[in-house]
């Protein structure tokens, strides 16, 4: 079909990597929204398996405004840099393939980002333990700017961000296999001049697979760079009220690689952490939030 620039307002970008025969939350959004003129898919296909290649190809055939870019990426970030090399929409979203959004509540955030000539929206999400089958739904927005963007701060998926193309204009993903999606969105927001909160619940993220990048201990190494390059920003950052936000993105970074990171990423944060100007107050109830929090489910988060 063929479309020209300005009739696109949104593109939405996925990177796909080994899901040969796990590709049906893909087949179902993207059937729900490509009779939609508007929007453009862009699947990314960071070659892993001849299966998964196949399988893109046969959707991309099948439904309309759908296009597959694939190289060797190595990591999410580069794959979404692709798509956002050659998107056209007005607003960019970034899902992942083993997840559900909403669809009709995306295209009603969609037309709230763009009645407000937001740079930046951000919608409710709910999360599903694909073991228990548990689900539970974030709260709703509080109205109150520093309680809403810790609330994001707690759980900083992009997958729920709505962002303009203008406002991504000279930000790109780092390289990173870790927390490169949370380093994007601190540099957005940081950025951003409107911020939305729209009460809609766009995303269903799912948790418990061995597949996700959580499980990978070498994956897991990567949230010391971007700890580092949390602080960087936090350092550099202009905006008072994105401070508590930032400090608590650093903050899960950081406890998170004591945890879960292997004995050389877990010396080095406490290298890291000799820098004396994490000690502030901000950072320092930073830390305890993230650890009040880190018991309980996205109700609270």
């Amino acid at each position: 079909m063929n479309q020209g620039k300005q009739a696109i307002l949104a593109s939405i970008i996925c990177p796909i990597r080994d899901m040969g025969g796990k590709l049906h939350f893909v087949r179902n959004w993207v059937e729900k929204i490509s009779p939609n003129p508007q929007i453009e898919i862009i699947l990314v296909h960071d070659i892993a398996d001849t299966l998964t290649g196949e399988e893109l190809i046969e959707i991309s055939n099948t439904y309309r405004n759908t296009r597959i870019i694939e190289g060797y990426y190595g990591n999410p970030g580069s794959a979404r840099n692709a798509g956002l090399e050659i998107c056209s929409g007005k607003s960019v979203v970034f899902w992942d393939s083993d997840d559900e959004p909403n669809v009709e509540n995306f295209l009603l955030s969609l037309e709230v980002m763009h009645q407000f000539q937001s740079d930046l929206g951000v919608a409710t999400y709910a999360v599903c333990n694909e073991i228990t089958l548990l689900r539970r739904e974030s709260n709703p927005w509080s109205n109150e700017l520093a309680k809403d963007f810790q609330s994001i701060a707690l759980n900083p998926g992009i997958w729920r961000v709505i962002f303009s193309r203008e406002l991504l204009n000279g930000i790109r993903f780092n390289p990173l296999r870790m927390a490169e999606d949370q380093i994007f969105l601190c540099e957005a927001l940081i950025k951003a001049r409107n911020v939305r909160f729209i009460d809609s619940l766009n995303y269903t993220y799912f948790t418990g697979s061995s597949q996700h990048l959580t499980r990978n201990t070498r994956a897991l190494q990567d949230l010391l760079p971007a700890f580092k390059q949390t602080k960087e920003l936090l350092n550099g950052n202009q905006k008072k009220e994105l401070n508590s936000f930032l400090n608590t993105v650093a903050a899960r970074q950081l406890i998170s690689g004591l945890r879960y990171g292997n004995q050389r990423t877990r010396i080095r944060l406490l290298i890291s952490l000799l820098d004396a100007r994490l000690f502030q107050h901000d950072f320092l109830m930073g830390m305890k939030t993230v650890f009040q929090n880190s018991h309980k489910g996205p109700t609270n988060a």
